[in-house]
């Protein structure tokens, strides 16, 4: 048996067993719809006999339960209730029969089988029921054997039995699953099985294990496996068996690149699970090639093409590849290197599907790269060649050879031939009758050859607003408005104004030259100057009515322009509705329908983005006809969460043909960009439809927005370096452009150049001082500056509104001012306001299908985890908590020495002092602490040990028998109660405290802390404290010997140390000095000076997680050795020369309730221990001693001098889990060892919030 029949075997295990009643039944609960219970074997669906009421449903399902449950008479009660509201329900009377017939009661079962009958003769529950009632008449032994022979892969076999079991008849509703299941098992009988499975699934739709049997039958053969895996793809969210078929038949398909969705839906459920999507990559083109083409879709060009380059260094003859390339030379608008390139990838690999396309891409390239020559020639008034350009070129489409047409045209009107540019338009008409450019065209050349009659009958046919521009030329100023064109095509500005203003004042009654003359004067910037003319022009004196309504429509016309839609409407709403024109009542609706998508955006504002969704969904049922207008709802309806509504919007405005200039489309492309879709942004704006009825200008404006959004979003996905390289080319260009320079400020933002970032700002307000974009930018900086001040200031001048951006910055901003509660406040609206919001993803097709947020959702999750952070922070610092915990510090070492077990059980009262950033801290902690029991030979090395020891010896004997050892100590053990009392802020902490109460001795231990930031990156930590000495039993509380009931030890480090540190979110450095005094009862005082440095780089960063690898070097020095335990020791490690060199490793992740952090070190470690009196400052004992060991070679009277190095690690895990809004829960692992050292400590622990406001 092959590897495939063993996988088939045990689909159809899982499967067979999954269609028994008894397994199916016993997941199933009241309440549970009816194809939920399908797979008990008593299926109701959803045909056309059905009732559909939900309480009906809810009945059938109850009947199900309770019979699986063998309860029969309350699934008969159910029943009945059912029938009691529809006695024609088939569903009802089938499960009536069918439990009938179970039980026995034939008759009855016989009387409602008859009652189906009669309402429905052909109705497929008759044939399930004959089926199960033939049920009663099969042997379950053949039965079983059959089923066994399917297990064990036996399926010819097992085909055999069921067919020798069946006599050859259709299997009966209960076994018709296994047994066409079986049949699909073996090729030979494959389809057979699927053709059950099919007339099965059509007979009760609604049936999941019919469904899954059937896609997974489907899989098993190669013809069938696409359809088997679209159905399994529906089933496989909630169906665990479903999902294992799901993963084999996509691990057995031959993907092509279209079966990418699926691929992609799976491995967003299972993101361990790699394999389905590494073989989609490896059949498709290459993981390394589809990442490059992910890039260029994605609109990132940068990566793409060194993407695209690195598989051509290892892969020369990879045609796709060098296809990518060709394809971003083309998006960047370099047709010579895309045709050249294209062609070379078509002409390489000739066998490839996509050949055929790739020259028809290149013939492309050619022909734009050939046009945009031409027009480059005529603008520099090389007509002949640019003409002759033309000829060569071979447009290949209507739009090519359109856009070739309308240049021609255009140079012929150049050259004065005016005749033959009126042939070319009228030629191009003839064609294509809709394209406005070349009809627009049209008009103006038959104005210039005087032909008023035909201009007129052209200008007619022109759209609304177009005719509205044009309606008054041949009225007073005629002949000047058609200088002041002439001057403005030519480029000359400064003439069609001279033009113009002489023009206003001889034909003051002429509005459609106020227009044009208010036009000019606002696209000069005399914005102020222009809407004060507009809005003086119906107000003079001497106009007719008609004039006076003309008036009124020009100046309306203007503010539309200006997209002041209350001024307009309030201009248009004198205009008597009996003299509205076509041209009038047009602009008239579009002025109403932006009035309501003003309401709408003011929502927005607002923060109430469900009232604005739901105005803008109503307008959206009747998408408005203009471009421009669809433009703008979608673009509203993007920033109001919908994006799913916002793309349709716009495929739906794209779909009726691109029409009018590219400024129509401006709303549309940078819907587009925000979804992501750069390349169909890209598309849109390079049409030539478009371009050729817009000015260059137009064009450069609009590419620029274009860009600018592109940056932003590559930013926001923290690709910086492509960033860069998109925005840098267009800022040569441009480099005073107000957004471009606000693009690359937040840039220079994101890549830590906060400096240049703040000079970008600063000049953009000196310019604008209340440019919002440079306020908030400031606000960021000054905030990571803490500098909480600065940050208020350029705040106030901030306009107020409730949107959650506006929300979450004056959040941030209170924080820094130490407004805790106000801060906390404002988050918790924020988030109110982001959960009450309608982003549902229900009408994203594709979304929905994969189980992918849309880009609304993402952003909202992003947002909400922002804010959920910023609140657990602001909690730690402003709530008031308690709480406990119990830890446990085990040391090796020799038992009663320096072996010690410590267990703590901390409780902690904390809480601000008003709504400041001072908090203060209560700890109160019972504490254990035990060295074990020391050995005979331990007691010589502990107190007064070693000279009983030594005296003993010198009285022992040669033949003596009794122990030369001092006496033993016993256990070495303390308990009793620290406390610890502090007061902390943002940069500074005083602490007061002692040790443990149950020692020999209790000391009082404290210390003061002072953090200031230095600069944006930098900040010092400087110390003065006093802490207890925790190496031992003896540093910690001291000791005593019950020999002579002498104490010592009780060490305190006694020192000051300061820290430098700097950290820029990518890299960090730090440097720290400290010098110390050791202080203890009966122990000489002991100095010490420590050193340390090091850095360390985050290699892995987001919002969520960080992975941070550094290197770390650590000196230290004591003046002593006091290492040891003997009267006068200190029992601490206290070496001489100690050096360590550490690489520390830290990963840490919050996602949702979690937080976890896991770190390491491994490193080398080298030091050295002088030599050290047994009872250094008792000079007498130690006298005492050296008599001892001058006679004796076996007495030491000092400890000798040592040296040791080699590798040491650290292991450390920190998690802490939110239980709920008042309650977290924490513990704490952590490994140290060198040698043979090693320390270990756990630590559980809760804190509850006493204070939290839900």
């Amino acid at each position: 048996m092959n590897k495939k029949q063993l996988t088939h075997a045990f689909a159809l295990l899982c499967l067979v067993g999954a269609s028994y009643p008894a397994d199916a039944a016993s997941n199933t609960q009241p309440g549970n719809t009816a194809s939920d219970n399908a797979a008990a074997g008593d299926t109701v669906g959803d045909k056309p006999g059905s009732a559909n009421d939900d309480a009906v449903k809810k009945l059938l399902a109850q009947a199900s339960y309770w019979h699986s449950k063998a309860h029969d008479d309350m699934a008969m009660e159910a029943l009945q209730k059912v029938l009691a509201v529809d006695n024609h329900n088939i569903d009802a009377m089938y499960l009536m029969a069918l439990y009938q017939m179970q039980s026995g009661n034939t008759q009855q079962a016989a009387i409602w089988r008859k009652k189906i009958s009669d309402i429905s003769p052909d109705d497929p529950h008759l044939a399930s029921l004959d089926g199960a009632n033939s049920m009663q008449t099969i042997s379950r032994g053949q039965l079983n054997t059959a089923r066994d022979l399917a297990r064990s892969g036996h399926i010819k076999e097992a085909i055999a039995t069921y067919r020798t079991l069946l006599h050859g008849n259709p299997p009966p509703d209960e076994l018709a699953l296994e047994y066409y299941q079986t049949l699909a098992g073996d090729s030979d009988t494959w389809q057979q099985g699927v053709d059950g499975l099919r007339r099965r699934a059509h007979m009760l739709p609604g049936d999941a294990a019919t469904q899954l049997a059937l896609g997974s039958a489907l899989t098993w053969q190669e013809s069938g496996r696409r359809e088997g895996i679209a159905i399994l793809s529906g089933l496989a969210p909630d169906n665990k068996i479903a999902d294992k078929a799901l993963q084999q038949a996509l691990l057995w398909l031959n993907p092509k690149a279209t079966d990418l969705p699926v691929y992609t839906a799976y491995a967003s459920r299972h993101p361990d699970d790699t394999a389905p999507m590494d073989h989609y990559r490896k059949s498709v083109d290459g993981g390394a090639t589809k990442a490059a083409f992910d890039a260029l879709n994605g609109g990132d060009l940068s990566t793409a093409k060194t993407k695209f380059t690195e598989v051509l260094k290892t892969q020369p003859k990879d045609s796709n590849a060098l296809a990518g390339l060709g394809y971003v030379a083309l998006r960047q608008g370099d047709f010579t290197q895309a045709e050249t390139l294209l062609r070379q990838a078509s002409a390489q690999d000739t066998g490839n599907t996509n050949d055929a396309q790739w020259t028809k891409d290149a013939d492309n390239a050619h022909f734009y790269g050939t046009l945009n020559l031409a027009r480059s020639m005529t603008q520099k008034g090389q007509y002949a060649e640019a003409l002759n350009r033309l000829d060569n070129a071979q447009g290949t489409s209507t739009d090519q050879r359109q856009a070739a047409d309308m240049l021609r045209a255009d140079i012929y009107r150049r050259q004065g031939k005016l005749s033959d540019a009126e042939q070319v338009y009228r030629q191009l008409l003839d064609e294509h009758p809709q394209n406005t450019t070349a009809r627009t065209s049209l008009f103006w050349i038959l104005k210039q050859e005087h032909k008023e009659t035909e201009a007129a009958q052209i200008l007619r046919t022109l759209p609304a607003r177009l005719r509205t521009r044009y309606a008054s030329w041949g009225d007073n100023g005629d002949e000047q408005r058609k200088a002041a064109e002439a001057a403005i095509k030519g480029g000359n500005t400064s003439q069609a104004m001279q033009i113009l203003q002489a023009a206003v004042a001889k034909y003051p009654q002429n509005a459609w030259l106020k227009l044009d003359y208010a036009r000019l004067l606002r696209q000069s910037g005399e914005k102020q100057r222009a809407a004060v003319i507009m809005s003086a022009l119906p107000q003079q004196s001497g106009l007719t009515a008609t004039q006076h309504n003309d008036a009124l429509y020009a100046s309306a016309v203007y503010f539309v322009e200006d997209d002041n839609w209350s001024k307009a409407q309030s201009l248009m709403s004198q205009v008597p509705t009996a003299h509205f024109s076509d041209d009038m009542r047009a602009l008239n609706s579009r002025i109403l329908l932006n009035r309501q998508l003003d309401i709408a955006q003011n929502y927005i504002k607002q923060g109430n983005r469900a009232a604005a969704l739901n105005s803008l969904r109503i307008l959206s049922r009747t998408p408005p006809q203009a471009p421009v207008d669809a433009g703008r709802l979608a673009e509203l309806l993007m920033q109001a969460g919908d994006s799913a509504g916002a793309l349709a919007l716009v495929r739906n405005s794209q779909a009726q043909g691109l029409q009018g200039s590219l400024a129509d489309y401006a709303s549309q492309i940078r819907v587009l960009n925000q979804a992501g879709l750069f390349a169909q942004a890209e598309s849109v704006l390079n049409a030539p439809a478009l371009q050729n009825a817009s000015s260059q200008e137009e064009i450069d404006r609009i590419r620029l927005a274009n860009l600018i959004t592109q940056a932003d979003t590559l930013r926001a996905h923290n690709k910086i370096r492509a960033a860069w390289d998109l925005v840098m080319p267009a800022l040569r260009n441009n480099p005073t452009n107000t957004d471009l320079l606000l693009t690359v400020a937040r840039i220079y933002q994101a890549d830590h150049m906060t400096d240049k970032a703040d000079e970008i700002y600063q000049y953009v307000l000196r310019k604008s001082p209340q440019d919002r974009q440079a306020l908030t930018g400031e606000v960021w900086l000054s905030l990571a500056r803490n500098d909480s001040d600065k940050a208020k200031q350029y705040f106030s001048q901030l306009e107020p509104n409730q949107n959650t951006d506006y929300l979450l910055l004056a959040a941030h901003v209170a924080a820094a001012q130490g407004q805790n509660q106000q801060a906390m406040s404002l988050l918790r609206t924020a988030r109110w306001r982001i959960q009450s919001d309608d982003v549902s993803n229900g009408d994203d097709a594709i979304n929905s299908v994969l189980s992918i947020p849309s880009t609304a959702q993402q952003t909202q999750l992003t947002a909400l985890n922002d804010i959920d952070s910023m609140m657990r922070f602001l909690q730690e610092k402003a709530a008031t908590w308690t709480g406990g915990a119990v830890s446990i510090r085990s040391r090796n070492g020799e038992a009663g020495l320096g072996q010690l077990t410590e267990v703590k059980a901390p409780m902690t009262v904390s809480g601000t002092l008003g709504d400041s950033n001072a908090r203060l801290s209560l700890d109160v902690a019972p504490v254990t602490l035990n060295a074990g029991e020391m050995s005979g030979e331990s007691a010589n090395r502990f107190g007064y040990g070693a000279i009983s020891h030594a005296a003993k010896l010198a009285a022992a004997t040669s033949t003596s028998t009794t122990s030369t050892n001092a006496d033993s100590q016993g256990s070495q053990q303390a308990n009793g109660v620290e406390t610890h009392l502090s007061l902390s802020g943002d940069s500074y902490k005083l602490d007061v405290g002692s040790t443990p109460t149950g020692g020999q001795m209790t000391r009082l231990v404290g210390g003061v802390e002072w953090k200031p930031q230095l600069t944006d990156h930098s900040s010092l930590d400087l110390k003065a404290e006093r802490r207890a000495v925790t190496d031992s039993l003896l540093s910690y509380v001291g000791a005593k010997d019950k020999t002579t009931g002498e104490k010592w030890g009780a060490i305190t480090r006694n020192g000051v140390s300061a820290q430098y540190a700097w950290d820029n979110d990518l890299v960090g450095l730090y440097t720290k000095l400290g010098f110390d005094t050791y202080l203890g009862t009966n122990v000489p005082t002991n100095h010490s000076v420590n050193a340390m440095a090091g850095s360390y780089i985050r290699l892995y960063q987001t919002p969520e997680s960080e992975l941070r690898m550094g290197v770390n070097v650590n000196y230290m020095d004591f003046q002593r050795n006091l290492s040891y335990f003997t009267t006068g020791q200190g029992g601490y490690f206290s070496p001489q020369d100690y050096m360590s060199l550490t690489l520390p490793v830290t990963f840490s992740r919050h996602w949702g309730d979690w937080d976890m952090t896991l770190s390491g070190s491994v490193g080398y470690q080298s030091y050295k221990q002088d030599q050290s009196d047994y009872y250094p400052g008792h000079s007498s004992l130690q006298s005492t001693l050296e008599s001892y060991a001058s006679s004796d070679d076996d007495v030491d009277s000092v400890y000798k001098a040592t040296a040791k190095n080699g590798i040491g690690y650290t292991l450390g895990v920190d998690a802490r889990y939110r239980l709920n809004d008042n309650i977290a829960l924490g513990a704490n692992l952590g490994y140290d060892t060198f040698g043979s050292y090693n320390e270990g400590k756990a630590l559980i622990y809760f804190k509850y919030y006493v204070d939290q406001d839900n």
